[in-house]
């Protein structure tokens, strides 16, 4: 998500909890943030993902090599 504070503070993070008058999130330094929502200019659930694309960086066989080892890991 992103929140605009009044003053035009740009914070970006995952939004983990939302009530009527604040949101919580942890922002781009896995710092816990909490915005009262009367603070806010605006705010945004981003339908992007915060995680880069590596969909030009790993061929197929280094994807599933990743897939494999993940799931190798699964019963530790």
């Amino acid at each position: 998500m992103r929140a605009v504070t009044r003053d035009g503070k740009v914070i970006n993070g995952r939004r983990l909890n939302e009530d009527t008058y604040t949101v919580q999130l942890m922002d781009d330094q896995e710092r816990l943030v909490s915005l009262a929502k009367a603070d806010l200019r605006d705010y945004t659930i981003l339908k992007t993902s915060l995680m880069p694309s590596y969909k030009d960086t790993l061929g197929a066989d280094d994807l599933a090599d990743l897939v494999a080892y993940l799931l190798s890991l699964k019963g530790r």
